[in-house]
C-alpha cells in the first residue's frame, strides 16, 4: 500500500515509519501539499496536527490535499472533534476515517486538575500575597478526599479525569449515553438526567463534543442547580455552554468559580465579560498540547493500520 505522511513526521519518526512500512510505499507531502517522495494517491494517510492547522489556515492547501487523499481506503486523523468542516471533507473524501480521540486525554486531564488545585488550594490568593509581601496563612479547604466531580462525556478525557480523581479519592459521576463499566466510576447517569448529576458536584468538568445533543447543554438553569461552591471546567466545546448565563452565574455567584480552554466563539469575543471576571480562569485552547501526543498519534496510526489491512475494524472509527 501508499501511505502518506508529511515529511515533518517522517523526520521526527523515520527510523520507527521506516520499520512499520517496510514492504509498503511512503508518500511524502511538503508543507504546500506537494509530493516530494513517491508519486499516485495513497492508499493510507495520517493527518498530523500541523497538517490540520494548515489545512484550518489555508484553503488553498486544504483543497490540495483533499485533492491527493480523495479516495483514499484508510485515514487517520490526530484530533478528537469531527464537527469542523475540515474534518467532515476529509471523512467525506476517505474509505474508513478515524479521529484521534484519546490522544490528548493525558494532558488535558493533567489541566484540569491543574484548574482544580489551583482553586482548592487558593492559588491566586497566595499570589496576591506575595506580591504584597504578606504573610498571611490561609484556611483553605486543602484537599479533595470525598469531594465530588461530575464528567460530562465519558470518553477518553473523561475517563482520563476520572482515574486522576480517584487517585485524589474523590467520588466520580459522569453521563454517557451508553453503559460504561469503569472501576473509576461511582455513578453513571443518562444524559437526560444531568440535573441530578450537577446537584451532586463539587467540581463539574465538560468535556462534550458539539452535536444537535449538546448545543448549550448547561445554561443557567444548570448553573443554578450546581451547588454555589462549585467549579465549573470545560475542555470539550464551547458551544455546549451559553456563556452569557455563565457570566451571570459569575457574577451572581451561582457557582464559585470557572475555567474554560474552549470558548464559542474562539478567540473569545473581545468584548466578552469573561475576560475581566476575576472567577472566571481563561486560557486559549492549548491544554491539549505535550511533547508525548505526536509519539500517540503514531501509534493509533500504526495500531489502525495493522487492523485495517488485517480487514478488522479501526480504533475511533467515524
Amino acid at each position: 500500500m501508499k501511505v502518506c505522511i508529511s515529511d515533518f513526521t517522517y523526520l521526527a519518526f523515520e527510523e520507527e515509519l521506516n520499520e512499520a512500512f517496510k514492504g509498503h510505499e511512503l508518500l511524502l507531502i511538503d508543507k504546500d501539499s506537494n509530493l516530494i517522495q513517491g508519486e499516485g494517491k495513497p492508499d493510507a494517510a495520517l493527518v498530523s496536527y500541523e497538517l490540520m492547522f494548515r489545512a484550518l489556515k489555508s484553503p488553498e492547501f486544504h483543497e490540495k490535499y483533499l485533492a491527493l487523499l480523495d479516495g483514499c481506503s484508510f485515514v487517520q486523523g490526530s484530533w478528537a472533534g469531527t464537527e469542523s468542516p475540515v474534518a467532515q471533507s476529509l471523512i467525506k473524501h476517505s474509505g474508513v476515517f478515524s479521529h484521534g480521540g484519546g490522544i490528548h486525554a493525558i494532558p488535558i486531564a493533567t489541566y484540569v486538575f491543574a484548574q482544580i488545585l489551583r482553586s482548592i488550594k487558593s492559588i491566586d490568593a497566595h499570589i496576591d500575597l506575595q506580591k504584597e509581601k504578606k504573610w498571611e496563612q490561609m484556611m483553605s479547604t486543602g484537599e479533595l478526599t470525598d469531594m465530588a466531580i461530575g464528567i460530562t462525556g465519558f470518553g477518553g478525557i473523561g475517563q482520563e479525569v476520572a482515574r486522576l480523581a480517584k487517585a485524589f479519592r474523590m467520588k466520580v459521576y459522569a453521563t454517557k449515553r451508553t453503559p460504561v463499566a469503569s472501576d473509576n466510576l461511582d455513578q453513571l447517569f443518562r444524559p437526560a438526567d444531568i440535573n441530578e448529576m450537577l446537584s451532586k458536584c463539587d467540581f463539574v468538568v465538560n468535556c462534550l463534543p458539539v452535536s444537535e445533543e449538546t448545543m448549550k447543554v448547561f445554561s443557567l438553569e444548570q448553573f443554578k442547580i450546581m451547588k454555589p461552591t462549585a467549579m465549573f471546567i470545560n475542555v470539550g466545546r464551547g458551544e455546549a455552554v451559553n456563556e452569557s448565563d455563565l457570566s451571570i452565574a459569575l457574577e451572581t455567584n451561582e457557582i464559585l468559580c470557572a475555567a474554560l480552554d474552549t470558548t464559542d466563539p474562539e478567540p473569545l469575543s473581545q468584548d466578552s465579560t469573561l475576560w475581566t471576571l476575576s472567577n472566571c480562569y481563561i486560557t486559549p485552547h492549548d491544554s491539549a498540547w505535550g511533547p508525548r501526543a505526536p509519539q500517540r498519534a503514531i501509534d493509533l496510526f500504526l495500531d489502525n493500520f495493522k487492523k485495517f489491512s488485517e480487514g478488522k475494524k479501526v480504533l475511533n472509527q467515524v
